[in-house]
């Protein structure tokens, strides 16, 4: 299906809104307390007294997404200047998340993720249970992130779940069973041929006399007619989804709490695989032990059990064999045994059952407290938080598995690897704070110390030919032909000073400051320490006198600058030289590494400049807010190579420059206000672009694979040999080339008035396309929440323009030197006679080579999520039912995409443990090749309130 998006993204921009917000009266409470107190990082603020670029989500926007889907896919077309793109379908799995832009030329554009004030990986927030969440803040600008020093400069997800409150316990209980499947292929824009169309595409391309397929006589083609057979059935399956959570929370005047338990399933869409099982649990409970002092405790865990799939561009990907293998192919021999002798490779229906690769994972965290008051004006806090990851991997390859017998010869010997990761973080903080009103006056300010620890260790263990064929963990106690172990253990400290300052007059005039300064064992021994800064004001113009009774009901300006920086794209050690250990022969060697300490790496920086403007109108029922900021980013950490007489060493330095900008707005409309009925529209956008201003100082370009990066252009711009289209006379690809002269045997033509050659030169003719790089232009979502007598409905979508990615699959399932393989139907289209024109090239040996011709735009527009429900009241229960409220539901998720693009334009990885292995510098994007694809969910739910 194909849709013009920049029309309808353009009307996005104006009509658009910020928030989803509960859809049931019940929660009218806690949307007041959400908008009335906002938790800006190390501090509360009311609406009315920030001046920082933020955006918040609340638990009942979440709660439209299916509960296996991570929290960081959860944020997908919520907040303005947030981009965020699946990984890929796999349950669980992270998202990749960019708040304004990328971070720079390698490494990672992660945000930092603080979970009651836990800091986490990406990997480690997709874990939290969305159900316990009780809302997340995205800080955006440099007044909201420099409080995070060092760790600040990608942005921060700030998440608080939920605690208790005063009141009588409330119980509440949910339940959630569903389904996904995989989107068809046709949907995509593609369809693969069956077994008569791939025999009638062979005979063709025998006819052209391209060889290396068989010829097949009419009886054998009718035999292979009969073996016709879809693989995706063979392989996938309906995915089956069950969700519950219990919990409660209440107190009183001295003790509050609030405690959950939940289980999430989804067996993913791959047959044999269990895809993921999630157990949570959280417990946190404040008591006020007097009227100075209180404490507090909140524990969570999370258990995860999920079985991988391999995400390489071969045949032990489902999503990659599914593809290449034929439909005349069976998947079992006549005898019942596994068929491994297919085209493309093994039998991934043999390796899912015969190499299972298992992942445990284990999440602790706590957070402990005490807070005295001295008076009304000053407190004293000490807190301890700790997080505690611990996982484990097993990859069982069997014996006489065909992975065996291919790495180990005909008998196999067998293979069996367990890694185990753990790491033990904590943070110990003292923090003072002052709060004093002088009449219209307000000074507030915060100290803080903090020492931050971060312990990581890991060993791999592996063995082959195992003894006891029970065998299920390798050890030196296990008899096997060969054991081996390897392991590493890191460590990193953090010692950091924090001060917060805020003055107020009236809330109409509003100056916040920020000054953190970072010690960390991660950086050179000159470079251990950095400052950095904010400053931001305000000027609540809607509660001057003159506006009080004007259109606005609400507006405020604001302004801010400051420094934050990133410690994320820094490997272990890189401030120090250090040695690789081996073994050689019968003993053990110790050898220098090819890159040297660098003592005088530092932090990279991120200046930023923001304007925004706040704003509500039409009795507050339009409100919204727009930002305006620049980004400059400098200091990039980059491994480099020193001169060629230096004995071929690399080292870590500080260089690179980057610019952005952008434009961000999101809106909430409440169409209809009344008792009985609400309806509220919503919705953000973003348009942001950014600009190298220089690399290293010397050169002012790389070239990486199909991308590039130059001064003065957009990061990761194509760089690509240009495709000419056909020849329409003998069907031959034409290339443009800027070269005068052709070679022997090379003709030239004229096309669009520039030069085309009929011979494929990657090292002459590739060109700069500065317009096109994986990164949008313009980007975000909308939706509209309704209330009507009881019922409620939530619908949303998600959009972005201008983006491009090369899309390998494409190439590959149309690209005749594949054709022993399956194809595309679209493969049939090539030249076949004088004068055919929008055709693919005529076949040949060479095949399709690489050019823009497959550079596709990937813009969509998703209906991201559907939520129809209906809440019985306790009025219309009756007070015999012991319930306070029953509510039922139906929920869907990525219902339907628009996209001229040929497969899946969302999923940011495609064969990425093959791409990465390889060494190419990673975007998330720039090319689709064969991964795990987004899938369409459907879910009933019921949740009860007593």
């Amino acid at each position: 299906m194909n849709v013009k998006l920049y029309a309808l993204s353009v009307g996005v921009l104006f009509f658009s809104g910020h928030t989803v917000y509960a859809q049931k009266t019940k929660n009218d409470t806690i949307r007041k307390e959400i908008e009335g107190v906002i938790v800006t990082g190390y501090q509360k603020k009311t609406k009315d007294e920030i001046a920082q670029a933020q955006s918040v989500i609340t638990a009942d926007e979440l709660k439209t997404q299916t509960p296996a889907t991570s929290i960081g896919n959860m944020l997908q077309g919520r907040a303005s200047g947030v981009f965020v793109q699946a990984k890929n379908g796999q349950p669980g799995t992270a998202a990749e998340i960019n708040i304004r832009g990328i971070a720079g030329f390698s490494g990672s554009s992660e945000p930092l993720y603080v979970v009651d004030g836990i800091y986490m990986t990406a990997r480690q927030f997709s874990a939290v249970n969305g159900n316990d969440i009780e809302s997340m803040v995205v800080l955006k600008d440099a007044a909201a992130t420099a409080q995070y020093g060092s760790r600040g400069a990608n942005g921060v997800i700030v998440v608080t779940t939920k605690k208790g409150r005063s009141g009588r316990t409330q119980y509440s209980f949910e339940s959630r069973l569903g389904f996904s499947e995989k989107i068809s292929d046709k949907e995509l824009n593609f369809e693969m041929m069956n077994s008569a169309q791939k025999l009638q595409y062979e005979r063709e391309m025998n006819a052209l006399g391209l060889g290396g397929l068989p010829v097949y006589t009419p009886a054998d083609e009718e035999a292979l007619l009969k073996l016709d057979h879809n693989w995706q059935k063979d392989i996938l399956r309906t995915s089956f989804l069950q969700s519950y959570l219990l919990s409660a929370r209440g107190g009183g005047a001295k003790n509050k709490f609030y405690y959950s338990l939940g289980y999430d399933k989804d067996d993913g869409i791959v047959r044999d695989i269990n895809g993921l099982d999630r157990y949570t649990g959280r417990f946190n409970f404040e008591n006020n032990l007097s009227d100075r002092l209180k404490v507090g405790l909140d524990l969570g865990a999370a258990y995860q059990n999920t079985q991988n799939i391999r995400d390489r561009n071969n045949t032990q990907s489902p999503f990659g064999a599914m593809y290449r293998y034929n439909p005349f192919e069976p998947v079992y021999n006549s005898d019942g045994s596994y068929n491994i002798k297919l085209r493309a490779g093994s039998n991934v229906v043999e390796s899912l059952r015969n190499v299972p690769d298992i992942e445990q994972r284990l999440r602790v965290s706590g957070n402990i407290f005490g807070e005295y008051k001295f008076n009304d004006g000053l407190s004293y806090r000490m807190y301890f938080n700790s997080l505690y990851d611990n996982l484990v991997n097993t990859t069982n390859v069997k014996k006489g598995s065909q992975l065996d017998i291919t790495t180990n010869g005909a008998n196999g010997l067998g293979k069996l690897t367990k890694s185990t990761f753990y790491t033990f973080n904590y943070i110990y903080g003292n923090r003072l704070d002052f709060r004093k009103q002088l009449n219209d006056h307000y000074v507030g300010a915060t100290g803080i110390v903090e020492f931050s620890n971060e312990f990581t260790e890991d060993i791999t263990a592996s063995g082959t030919n195992y003894k006891n064929p029970n065998s299920d963990v390798p050890s030196n106690t296990t008899p096997s032909d060969k054991n081996t172990f390897t392991g590493n253990k890191i460590r990193s400290t953090l010692f950091s000073l924090l001060g917060l300052f805020e003055y107020n007059y009236q809330k109409k005039y509003l100056v916040t400051a920020s000054i953190r300064q970072d010690k960390s064992s991660k950086f050179g021994a000159n470079n251990k320490s950095g400052i950095f800064w904010s400053s931001s004001v305000a000027w609540n113009i809607g509660k001057e006198d003159f506006l009080s009774q004007n259109f606005f009901n609400d507006l405020k300006l604001r302004a801010s600058y400051g420094i934050t920086g990133n410690d994320r794209n820094i490997p272990n050690y890189a401030n120090i030289g250090y040695v690789a250990y081996g073994d050689y022969g019968t003993g053990g060697t110790m050898i220098p590494t090819d890159v040297i300490g660098n003592p005088d790496i530092k932090w990279e920086t991120n200046r930023t400049t923001n304007l925004g403007v706040d704003f509500a109108f039409l009795k507050s029922r339009f409100r919204g807010a727009a930002e305006v900021y620049r980004s400059d980013r400098k200091d990039f950490i980059q491994l480099l190579p020193m001169p060629y007489e230096s004995g071929n060493y690399s080292i870590y330095q500080n260089l690179g420059n980057m610019r952005t900008e952008g434009i961000e707005t999101e809106f909430t409309f409440d169409v209809i206000k009344k008792e009985n009925i609400k309806l509220s529209l919503r919705g953000n956008a973003s348009w942001q672009r950014a600009k190298i201003i220089s690399l290293d100082g010397i050169n002012t370009r790389r070239n990486l694979g199909e991308t590039s990066l130059m001064v003065g252009e957009t990061p990761y711009f194509y760089r690509l040999v240009e495709y000419a289209g056909v020849n329409s006379a003998d069907g031959k690809a034409l290339y443009y080339t800027d070269r005068t002269t052709p070679d022997k045997g090379e003709n030239f033509y004229s096309v669009n008035g520039r030069t085309a050659t009929d011979v494929y030169n990657a090292t002459l003719d590739k060109k700069d396309i500065t317009d096109k790089s994986p990164l949008p232009k313009f980007f975000g979502g909308f939706g509209l929440s309704l209330e009507a007598y009881g019922f409620d409905l939530s619908a949303d979508f998600s959009f972005k323009t201008g983006a491009y990615t090369y899309n390998y699959q494409s190439q590959m399932l149309q690209n005749p030197s594949n054709r022993k393989n399956n194809m595309s139907v679209d493969a049939f289209n090539y030249w076949k006679n004088p004068g055919d024109t929008d055709v693919l090239p005529k076949p040949t040996t060479l095949g399709l080579r690489a050019s823009d011709q497959f550079l596709e735009k990937s813009d969509y527009l998703r209906f991201r999520t559907l939520m129809i429900g209906y809440t019985f009241s306790k009025k219309s229960l009756g007070n015999k039912v012991p319930l306070n409220s029953l509510r039922i539901y139906v929920q869907a998720q990525n219902l339907l995409t628009w996209t001229s693009f040929k497969g899946d334009p969302e999923v940011a990885v495609g064969s990425g443990e093959s791409q990465l292995q390889a060494g190419q510098t990673y975007v998330a994007g720039s090319f689709a090749q064969f991964g795990y694809p987004a899938v369409r969910q459907f879910m009933f739910g019921i949740q009860v309130e007593f």
